[in-house]
């Protein structure tokens, strides 16, 4: 029996979790009845080192991911009938003054090595109490994260989107949604002109 494969890169198990979820969606328009369908995760890494502050740098982190496993793929003698690359960090609005917003979000692109598609997930507001040390101090994400949930009391295993959403809104969401959309080109192809 013939099979799809599907690679995506990344390190986290939510984000192959999350393919996993959004292929339930759309995956049979992309599949054969007669086919099956792989899911393999690599450890790649994009262009965007540290956290990435800004949808642009979200993008191309994202794009950079899937084009570096395309690379360490063909250097495997191996291949995927899909790429994929996610991101994830903040989107800072009016990143001086006391007016800064800062939200959490996320980026996937998707390629079949010769068309691509971006996607994006949600955003939510991040309180300055946990974003502010992360962008005008430079500390690391989860230490931030740590830190803001011993003073409020609240944890979660959801991570940052579970905290601030009392696990109504998981990392998992965030980038089902951020896939269904970069996979768009490829199952609404009439609608992208394919």
């Amino acid at each position: 029996m013939p099979t799809m494969r599907v690679a995506i890169a990344g390190t986290a198990p939510v984000e192959l979790e999350a393919l996993q979820e959004s292929w339930k969606v759309f995956g049979e328009a992309l599949v054969s009845k007669r086919e099956e369908t792989e899911f393999v995760r690599y450890s790649v890494s994009g262009e965007v080192k540290g956290l990435a502050r800004s949808v642009e740098e979200l993008l191309r982190g994202a794009r950079s991911r899937a084009e570096n496993l395309i690379l360490q793929l063909k250097r495997e003698k191996a291949e995927a009938d899909f790429y994929i690359g996610v991101e994830g960090g903040f989107e800072i609005l009016d990143s001086l003054g006391p007016r800064r917003m800062t939200f959490l979000t996320c980026a996937a692109y998707v390629t079949d090595g010769f068309r691509g598609g971006y996607g994006h997930g949600p955003g939510i507001l991040v309180p300055a109490g946990l974003a502010d040390p992360v962008i005008d101090r430079g500390i690391d994400l989860a230490i931030a994260y740590d830190r803001f949930a011993a003073r409020t009391g609240v944890e979660s295993e959801a991570g940052i989107w579970g905290l601030l959403t009392r696990d109504v809104v998981t990392t998992r969401h965030a980038f089902v949604l951020a896939l269904l959309t970069a996979f768009a080109p490829f199952y609404s192809s009439p609608a992208y002109g394919g």
